[in-house]
Formats: structure tokens, sequence, C-alpha cells
């Protein structure tokens, strides 16, 4: 807490002001030398269907001439909500992220097509005989764009928008999963891993720097409330995935190794659309219960050897910090904000910072487009520095506790929160509605997020709340 404090007073007078942002180049400046980066990027919910003109040119074209096929485009504004991003915008997000100081690899936390895809297709001419393909082509011009941008390795997480066949939807052992891991330059050369992204979309790599650490992807869609199968029932892939990360964690920490987990729905509790259903009201879990207990039961035992995980799905700047019961350790959860504007917020990605010798996580940095500020040319720019804005020289588990905490006892810091939730947007988090957020971010199940609300609004209003 008071390490907080001493920077509040400093950040609520410069926060998401015109003069606040500073340019990209100067963070390889404040980089250390013992310090690795990672892009970390979400939410991408490209609409290739955004100018209409070229609707039929891209239904006949094969997916290597689409880049030729949007440059044609006199389409060159950025999209803005409600609108999903369109190509100047994704070209846009990609470049701001490849002229960053140098990454090692990307982490890309899955939603890579757009929202209500097959309807918006329909609309704009096509038929649901060449939607499958279209989807599909869309998602591979998507996967070669951030391969080919960074030339790094890229790592995928699939998201509830990332299926031919509808939101929420995943065909196990299909077409779309066999074609996507043909794409996925990651995959190759391991056969293994490849193997299992086409059964499931999830797969296990070595990390690409760091001796004696993993990064495990999920496919948390098989996990999530609306998870529906779109072929022939070949199973429950959902508890099949389950026992595979057991598998995973088991052996990672029989032989002394670190995992990062990426995936794109994290589990514990939708806050927005608890905070619409309003007090009093069940809260909206991500994932099926099954699941979460079985997942909380394997962090039980295997805690310590997962580092941090990645998500995606809210669209919003966020954490989570799970601490099952008794010794186990605590788990981070960095939720990513979206390069899509649709829910209001600003367009934004992150690099995450590590220490080569460990892999701890020491620092995020955000990257922003403003486009909610009306300026006619946006540019990308730092939003802020984790290390910067809240005082802790780490992204830790114990320290996201404490700024949890800070969260929901300090207004100033709170204020901070809401403020870059939306990445400088106009946040959903008001002063009567802060507890959904606040609680969600410790709180997994929805007895004990009930629980947690109602201690908060109960609890005595503070000054400035």
């Amino acid at each position: 807490m008071k390490q907080i404090g001493y920077f509040v007073r400093f950040i609520l007078l410069s926060l998401c002001l015109p003069g606040w942002p500073v340019a990209l180049t100067g963070s390889a400046q404040a980089a250390s030398a013992a310090a690795g980066n990672a892009l970390l990027i979400s939410d991408l919910h490209f609409d290739p269907l955004a100018d209409p003109s070229l609707v039929k040119q891209l239904i006949e074209a094969p997916v290597g001439d689409w880049e030729t096929v949007f440059s044609s485009s006199k389409q060159t504004g950025y999209a803005h909500a409600p609108q999903d991003a369109n190509y100047p915008l994704i070209k846009s997000a990609l470049s701001a992220a490849a002229a960053e100081s140098s990454v090692d690899f990307v982490a890309g936390t899955g939603d890579y097509l757009r929202h209500n895809f097959e309807e918006a297709f329909l609309k704009a001419g096509g038929t649901s005989d060449e939607f499958t393909e279209f989807a599909t082509k869309t998602a591979l011009f998507v996967v070669r764009a951030l391969q080919a941008d960074f030339r790094v390795p890229v790592y995928f997480a699939l998201g509830n928008d990332d299926s031919p066949c509808g939101d929420y939807r995943v065909d196990p052992g299909g077409p779309f999963l066999a074609t996507l891991a043909d794409s996925l330059e990651v995959l190759k050369n391991h056969p293994d891993a490849a193997a299992d992204f086409r059964v499931g979309g999830f797969y296990e790599l070595p990390h690409p720097t760091l001796a004696d650490h993993e990064i495990v992807v999920l496919n948390t869609v098989l996990w999530s409330r609306s998870y529906a199968i779109c072929g022939s029932d070949s199973g429950d892939a959902g508890k099949a995935e389950m026992q595979w990360l057991s598998w995973q964690l088991y052996r990672a920490k029989t032989c002394g190794k670190k995992v990062m987990l990426m995936m794109h729905i994290p589990p514990g509790i939708d806050s927005y659309k608890s905070a619409h259903a309003g007090a009093g009201k069940a809260a909206t879990e991500f994932w099926q219960n099954q699941f979460f207990t079985q997942f909380l039961d394997l962090m039980k035992t295997y805690g310590a050897t997962v580092q941090i995980a990645l998500a995606g799905h809210t669209h919003m700047d966020d954490f989570r910090v799970l601490s099952p019961d008794g010794s186990a350790s605590p788990i981070a959860f960095r939720i990513t904000p979206a390069i899509s504007p649709i829910f209001g917020n600003n367009p934004a990605f992150s690099v995450l910072q590590y220490q080569v010798s460990s892999g701890d996580v020491t620092d995020i940095a955000t990257y922003y487009l403003n486009l909610a500020g009306g300026r006619s040319d946006p540019k990308w720019a730092l939003e802020y520095r984790f290390s910067n804005v809240y005082g802790y020289s780490a992204f830790s588990a114990g320290n996201l506790q404490s700024l949890a905490a800070a969260i929901r006892s300090d207004p100033s810091v709170r204020h901070l929160f809401a403020g870059f939730y939306a990445a400088c947007a106009p946040s959903p988090i008001k002063p009567d509605n802060w507890q959904f957020y606040a609680c969600s971010e410790t709180q997994f199940t929805s007895f004990d997020y009930a629980s947690c609300l109602s201690t908060l609004q109960n609890a005595p209003a503070k000054s400035g709340q």
C-alpha cells in the first residue's frame, strides 16, 4: 500500500491527459540488459468485411493475395466502437508493436476473427457455402500477418470467436484446426504439439529463450459455459484437455521446469455482465463448475510450477489472482486488453518484461491508440508501465494480491486502475459499481464473489469513494 502511495498523486494529475503518452522508443532505453521481452496481444477481431467493396474480391482470391486486395482499399481510417478492427487498424497495431523494442516471442491470447462473422458475411453478399472457407482464410491471414511482422516465435491460443461454425463452437479434430496447425510456425518440428492442436486446439512447447521453462497453450473455450461442439460427437474434449493439462504439469514439476500458461477465457467471474445484472443476481462464471474445480485442484498441487498465466477475452486491462486453499502458491493472471475497439475501449497491446535468469515477470508496459480522444490522427504511445504506476518491482501473484487489496481500500488507487481499465477510454468502472470489478480480481466462484460483494457494499464509504 505504501509503495503505491508514492506514485498516486503524480499519476492522478497526469492520467490519460494529452501530455501523458510517451514515445514507444523510450522503452528500449529503460529495458534491463538482463531482461527479455514478450509481446502480449489479444482480441484482434479482424473484420475483413469492413470495406464492402472488397468482399467479392476476397471471396474469390486466395489468402496469399489478400494483402494486395486490402492495399487497394480507399478505406484508410481506423474502425471505432462499436466496430471490430478493420485492416487499417490491424496494420497500424502490428506495425506499432513491431516497432517496439525487440521481443523474444509473441503471445496471442485469442479471438482473431470478428464478432457475428457469419451473419455479417451473409449480409455482405456471401453465401453459407462460402463462409467456412472465407472464415478460414481470415484466420490464416491474421496468423500469417503476425508471423511475418515479428519473425520470432508466435504462440496462438484460440478464442471463442475463432471457429467457422459459430461462437463458442469447436470442431475437435476438424479441418479448421488441421489447417491452422499446418500454418503455425511454432508447431513445425514439434509433431506431438501439432497433433494435440489438431485434436483440440491446445499444445505444449519449450520456452523459446529460457531453459527448463515451457509454454502450455490451453483451449479454454472447451471449458466455457457456452461451449458447444459443431461436428459429430467425438467425446468430451474438455475432460480430455484437463487430463492432458494434468500430465503436462506433472511432467514439468517432476523435471524441475516452470510453466507459462496461455489461454483466451480466464477462470472466474465475468465482472461486466455481473455488474450489469446488479446486486442480488447470480454472478456469471466463465467456466463450467466441473472444470474450474478440477483446475483449482491442479493449482493446489502445481501452483509453484506455474509462473504466470496469460489470458484475454474481456477486452480490458485487468488481472486475476487465484489463491488455492492451504499453502499452495497463488497464480497471477495477466488479462491483455483488446486491439478491437468494439466495446468502447481504446486499442492496446502490452510488452511483458522477464528476467532471463529466472523467467520472473518484472514489468508490463501497455501501449494504446487513443481513438476515444477525438483526435483526427491518433498515434500509438506508451500508456503506462506497471512498475512506475503501482510501485512494484515485479508482476507477481503476491504483488497483485496487494494491489487488489489497495483497489478495494484506497479510492485513489481504484481511480488509477479504473482509468487504465479501458486503455484510457471512458471506463465501465464507476463509483456505484466498482465492487463488481474489484471482487472479480480474487474471487472465482459465485459464492465467494457474492460474499465479497456483500462485504464491500456494506462497508462504510471512505473519503473520495
